[in-house]
């Protein structure tokens, strides 16, 4: 297949961000001034859990390790894609886990991200967004009790995206430790929904959802940055859905370049779901599970190889071609 012009220009954008060097760990005890975290996180930090937050026995490759270790093997509980195919591999939902723990981020006051690992509590596990992520996290749970209070859900649940990159071929940058459970989820209520987020930024119950402003750092409440539907559910994506993308993103503090990066680098790997058209699907036990899996509503592989670094040109090829 003979790659387009602008497809080399993304992908060549991709490398030079997976090579640019580490710009440091904000989350490192030694380097946490107090002055540039929002006071909401000040508060949550003083009355963490003690322990979370430390540097856990082995380090965290002993860690990344044993992550790799369960990443292949199927649960029953909720059987991992890929198995009548390529093999079995929860590395694709381990890096939709570690992005939509981080991806709440805004840098407008500061809240959101993964730095508290509050995508185990209420709202944030219950946004249609997140649908299913509770299983990636019942997935890490053997890992988390095997070093206790020493590794943190948030660092636990990035490292996990790492350690799912690197085992399927994927560059990644590096890894800053030392994220600080909540205990609870109190932190996201002002995320939304919840009456707290409609006081300050009234978006859902007004009628407006779909075209959330202010301080929210996605357009849709409940979504991580876009309805991936388009603009109020619209496909066309040369509509409203490119200004939807800049504004979400730009929220999370990042850049053109960056968006572009992480949007191609993450769908390299996995598949939508979306198989059942009725849900709940299945009987049993394996209602919802495995090939009666639904996330999104959507179907199929993003790209070729979906467990296998592309460089994430198949997929911008696909995407391009889509379009045409």
């Amino acid at each position: 297949m003979i790659v387009p012009p602008q497809i080399k220009v993304f992908t060549g954008a991709i490398l030079s961000l997976f090579s640019s060097a580490n710009a440091g760990c904000v989350f490192a005890s030694d380097k946490r001034d107090l002055r540039s975290i929002p006071p909401h996180r000040v508060r949550s930090l003083s009355s963490a859990r003690a322990g979370d937050g430390g540097v856990p026995t082995g380090g965290y490759d002993a860690v990344k390790k044993d992550i790799v270790d369960i990443l292949t093997v199927s649960q029953a509980f909720f059987p991992a894609d890929f198995a009548d195919t390529v093999g079995a591999n929860y590395g694709p939902l381990m890096i939709r886990l570690a992005w939509h723990c981080s991806g709440s981020y805004r840098a407008t006051d500061g809240r959101g991200g993964c730095d508290g690992g509050r995508i185990r509590h209420d709202p944030e596990i219950n946004w249609p967004d997140n649908a299913n992520l509770d299983k990636a996290l019942k997935i890490l749970e053997p890992v988390k009790e095997s070093y206790g209070s020493d590794l943190s859900w948030g660092d636990l649940i990035i490292l996990a995206g790492n350690a799912a990159i690197e085992s399927m071929g994927g560059p990644v940058l590096g890894f800053c430790g030392g994220r600080i459970d909540d205990i609870d989820g109190s932190n996201s209520l002002v995320l939304g929904p919840s009456d707290e987020q409609e006081e300050l930024t009234p978006c859902v119950t007004d009628g407006n959802q779909g075209n959330c402003q202010g301080n929210l750092g996605p357009t849709t409440v409940g979504l991580i940055y876009v309805n991936p539907a388009g603009h109020l559910g619209n496909p066309d994506p040369a509509g409203l859905i490119l200004d939807d993308i800049r504004y979400s993103f730009g929220k999370m503090g990042m850049n053109d370049r960056e968006t572009l990066a992480l949007a191609g680098g993450g769908h390299a790997f996995g598949k939508c779901h979306g198989a059942c058209n009725d849900p709940p699907c299945g009987e049993g036990e394996m209602t919802g599970k495995g090939i009666n899996t639904v996330t999104s509503g959507f179907e199929g592989a993003w790209t070729t190889a979906p467990t296998t670094w592309t460089v994430s040109t198949s997929f911008f090829v696909h995407l391009v071609m889509l379009l045409l």
